[in-house]
């Protein structure tokens, strides 16, 4: 019989002033999420909400399942994750399969960090989708971390485009992260969501 390591749960909030997703904004105002995770030592279930505005919709929720652990000192991790759309019109494409990956190590105070997401057929009127992304953050105190990335979609039934940022993010006792992000696209001509701004954030996580 199989054995799981003892189960390590956890739940998080976060609000901020504008919900981004693939390096684009997903929401007109502030984005409300709740994600609440179980992990199995290197098995992790988890289920999020948060509120939403692209492609019609008013609110995106997520269920996934995930496996991560160190290998020759870069920390993996690898999900499968099933996504709906609510609001939306019922001849609307409202749900996805979505497989994600990430790769990162430490060097010092720096760690680089690269993320790939992929859809056979995405949420909305996208279709197959890829977004890839490199990053880094950059410790310069205690709890404080220099954020940097750097994202790449192709996709069809939507606009291919180029996002990247930079920001901050301070540690805030034990349970507490602020944060505040520039967002920018290659793309601004396309509309409001591509388009240059500051995003603060604050996390909270038990």
């Amino acid at each position: 019989m199989f054995d799981l390591p003892p189960p390590a749960p956890a739940i998080e909030f976060v609000l901020a002033s504008r919900g981004y997703s693939k390096g684009l904004a997903q929401t007109d105002g502030a984005q409300f999420l709740v994600r609440g995770e179980v992990e199995f030592g290197a098995l992790s279930v988890a289920a999020q909400w948060k509120n939403v505005n692209s492609s019609g919709a008013d609110s995106e929720a997520q269920i996934q399942i995930g496996v991560g652990g160190e290998v020759g000192g870069f920390d993996l991790e690898t999900a499968v994750g099933y996504k709906r759309l609510t609001g939306l019109p019922s001849s609307a494409d409202e749900d996805t399969i979505e497989f994600t990956g990430s790769a990162s190590r430490a060097f010092g105070p720096l760690t680089p960090r690269i993320a790939l997401t992929f859809s056979f057929d995405d949420l909305g009127a996208t279709r197959q989708s890829l977004y890839a992304e490199a990053g880094a953050a950059l410790r310069v105190a205690a709890h404080t971390r220099l954020l940097f990335h750097v994202g790449r979609r192709e996709r069809g039934g939507g606009d291919d485009y180029t996002a990247f940022g930079a920001g901050i993010s301070q540690q805030i006792g034990a349970h507490v992260v602020a944060e505040l992000r520039w967002h920018d696209s290659a793309r601004s001509a396309l509309g409001d969501a591509y388009e240059s701004r500051a995003v603060a954030s604050i996390r909270l996580r038990f």
